[in-house]
């Protein structure tokens, strides 16, 4: 029988597709929204004195149970590590602490706790509940994916920010000079010229302080012009690098599971590595469906892991880890005739029909183990949910010759 701490790691379990964690994962959300919401109405200055008091209390309450989150992930970090299939001699609490997510924790909950006995006014320790939606960056890859990019592209943005200084200093000390007689109270220095230098190169342009001189609004225009080659060179920078390193995480999500199932042992590395590039990862919790009767074909599943429970007649047939189903749809574009239901949480990879098509052509072996293992499926009596029904030819009413 179970013990309480193992459902507890169950709930905590961030990756888990099962419906206490994902229900956990909501209720957190909502208290962030409850949180951030709060913290804001408790600004209002027509606010009464039981909704800052309710405010309050919601803060306090929202904050205790993240602290008690914290606590309980700390101390079962050993539980979880080895639930997420990670060695839990190797320090697992420290590492929980030390990891982005348990940094991220940290700041959601320390600074807030520690100001709150101090400083618990409407522009005091409350404003630091904005700190939770920190939280939400850990259901993200986007952190991760930052850092990477930044770190991979260090030497390029270091470059285009010290262009970004030279020009702003550039242009701060030629406006100076262009417009301090004009202007003296506008630009009485290189510090008043750097304000408005900044303003024109970021395009935002307040208008507080505006050239006045001919050079002067003709240094205006470059500024803007290269304030916006500079961005485009940084926007496009970081967004070349974000697609190269999502294209690359997602290769090699789909390249382990892939490796995880037995139907691809038959095929060659090369096939392996195209079909890593085009294959979608889902995650579906228990009880979900796959696909129902009647919709068109466009797609088959391999199951990584979970089960898959196909809605056949005279009974049902489950699918396990290795397995496929919906191959029929890629072979002949037929629509389901069956519908598809997780029995539990489940990873599948989607081969998409289009997708496929264009591999066949160039990997013919592919449609070939695909039809070989359809069909040695299908000697065993196990039913995919795209395969067509065979109606039975009409009989010819008349009699043979002869």
């Amino acid at each position: 029988m179970p013990h309480l701490s193992d459902h507890v790691v169950a709930v905590l379990d961030r990756p888990s597709m099962a419906m206490p964690a994902r229900l956990y994962r909501l209720a957190e959300v909502l208290l962030i929204i409850a949180g951030s919401g709060a913290m804001m109405i408790n600004t209002l200055r027509d606010a009464t004195a039981w909704q800052r008091q309710a405010c309050s209390a919601v803060l306090i309450t929202i904050l205790t149970l993240f602290m008690l989150d914290f606590a309980l992930r700390i101390w079962l970090a050993p539980a979880l590590a080895q639930r997420l299939g990670k060695d839990p001699c190797d320090a697992p609490r420290r590492r929980s602490l030390t990891s982005l997510s348990g940094i991220l924790d940290l700041l959601s909950v320390v600074p807030i706790a520690m100001t709150a006995p101090l400083y618990w006014t409407p522009n005091g320790a409350p404003l630091l509940a904005c700190l939770w939606l920190l939280r939400l960056a850990r259901y993200s890859s986007g952190p991760h994916m930052l850092i990477t990019v930044l770190v991979r592209e260090r030497a390029a943005i270091l470059g285009l920010l010290l262009l970004f200084v030279f020009v702003l200093v550039l242009a701060s000390i030629l406006a100076f000079l262009a417009e301090n007689k004009a202007q003296p109270n506008a630009f009485s220095s290189v510090v008043d010229a750097l304000w408005w230098t900044i303003t024109t190169l970021t395009t935002t342009g307040y208008g507080d302080r505006v050239p006045v001189t001919a050079f002067g609004k003709i240094l205006g225009g470059c500024v803007m012009i290269g304030g916006i080659i500079l961005f485009a060179l940084l926007a496009g920078l970081l967004a070349t690098s974000f697609a190269a390193e999502m294209r690359r995480r997602d290769f090699l999500q789909s390249w382990d599971m892939l490796a995880r199932v037995p139907f691809f042992h038959e095929a060659g590395p090369a096939t392996i590595a195209d079909l890593a590039a085009i294959l979608r990862p889902r995650d579906l919790p228990a009880r979900a469906a796959v696909t129902r009767r009647g919709q068109p074909g466009d797609c088959m599943y391999f199951i990584v892991s979970g089960e898959v429970e196909i809605l056949v007649e005279p009974r049902s047939v489950r699918l396990g880890p290795g397995q496929f189903f919906g191959e029929v749809a890629l072979l002949t574009g037929a629509p389901r005739n069956a519908t598809a239901i997780t029995t539990k949480a489940t990873e599948l990879l989607v081969l998409d029909i289009a997708d496929f098509r264009s591999l066949a052509a160039s990997r013919p072996e592919l449609t070939d183990l695909i039809r070989r293992e359809a069909e040695r499926r299908l000697g065993q009596g196990v039913a995919v949910a795209s395969r067509p029904k065979v109606e039975p030819a009409p009989q010819d009413p008349r009699p043979l010759p002869g």
